[in-house]
């Protein structure tokens, strides 16, 4: 009976390091993917708070599209609303999938509205930071 209570004791032990050990190696990201959390933190921040000069940085083509017109026209768009829907990271580490469900009001009709993004990432390596190959959202 002792002998059975300490093979228990000592399966139960054995699991328990077992889950841990998977637990935190599976807890422990590479660098890219830390900077993948914090852009994602940021792209949110800038596009709640109409930062359009921090989130055409995100966007990989867009540098050119942003005219005084367009920013002008973007800033009627309040985003009230930012939910993380779902996220993907590919096994490399240097693409991810992030779907959003933004909730926004347009001042010049007080009407609020809803879009999803679908928001494809790549990680830069000559540059080192995460860039949105999509094109800015489209506020209506």
């Amino acid at each position: 009976m002792i002998m059975l209570q300490s093979i228990q004791r000592t399966t139960k032990y054995t699991l328990v390091a077992l889950i841990l050990g998977f637990a935190t190696a599976c807890a422990t990201t590479s660098d890219e993917v830390d900077l993948l959390d914090k852009s994602f933190m940021l792209y949110e921040h800038a596009l709640r708070w109409q930062d359009y000069d921090v989130i055409i940085g995100f966007h990989k083509n867009e540098h050119d599209k942003l005219t005084e017109v367009r920013r002008k026209y973007l800033k009627q768009f309040r985003v009230t609303g930012y939910d993380v829907v779902y996220t993907k990271v590919a096994g490399d580490e240097r693409s991810a999938t992030q779907i959003v469900e933004v909730k926004y009001y347009n001042e010049a009709y007080n009407v609020v509205r809803e879009m999803t993004l679908n928001h494809k990432w790549e990680f830069d390596e000559e540059k080192e930071l995460w860039q949105v190959s999509n094109d800015l959202p489209d506020f209506k």
